[in-house]
């Protein structure tokens, strides 16, 4: 199978069933900043987390194909998902990477221009909370509204974990996965954050 293969966005009805993006007024009421003084570079390049008490939420794990930073709870998701997905489509499994998780920055959204404007929301990337995947090292192109055959494969397998798929974003993101809403609630009433 061709997992690079471009095809068109499926049908938001398929995916993404009862999964909300957890918005960023939610997420700074659980972890605070990621920065320390709440400030985030205007170019959208990485802001070291350099708030003590939201770093302390934070874990590196190596997955093998790759080493991601992000809060614990995640982590110990993702190693979940990915452990189904070595099992089950090892093919794929081998060829995954990243293009990071844990990064405090602001958006950054694709333009019909081709231009990307920054902001004014803050990425879930700065909480640790998102990872953008890769294919062979190979990143989906955002915004073209076609994903690649190996990311919709992933996608049942982070939905059925409670994170939501970029692809049915207004601006398609199919590269992106973040924790849902309701998977943040789950953790909290387990006081998992």
């Amino acid at each position: 199978m061709n997992f690079l293969e471009l095809i068109d966005v499926p049908k938001r009805s398929k995916y993404n069933l009862g999964l909300t993006s957890a918005k960023n007024a939610h997420l700074l009421k659980l972890f605070g900043h990621a920065t320390y003084n709440g400030i985030y570079l205007p170019n959208g390049k990485c802001t070291p987390a350099n708030n003590p008490a939201f770093n302390a939420r934070l874990i590196t794990q190596n997955f093998g194909p790759f080493s991601v930073t992000g809060i614990a709870p995640a982590i110990r998701s993702l190693e979940e998902i990915l452990q189904r997905v070595k099992l089950e489509v090892p093919s794929l499994y081998a060829i995954l990477g990243t293009a990071g998780m844990q990064c405090a920055r602001y958006t950054k959204i694709k333009q019909p221009n081709g231009t990307v404007k920054i902001g004014p929301m803050i990425s879930n990337h700065s909480w640790g909370t998102a990872i953008d995947i890769t294919l062979s090292g190979v990143l989906d192109e955002q915004g073209d509204d076609r994903v690649q055959r190996g990311l919709l494969i992933l996608s049942a397998y982070f939905n059925a974990a409670g994170w939501v798929w970029g692809a049915a974003f207004p601006v398609e993101d199919a590269m992106h996965f973040e924790v849902s809403k309701s998977l943040l609630a789950r953790w909290k009433s387990k006081a998992e954050i």
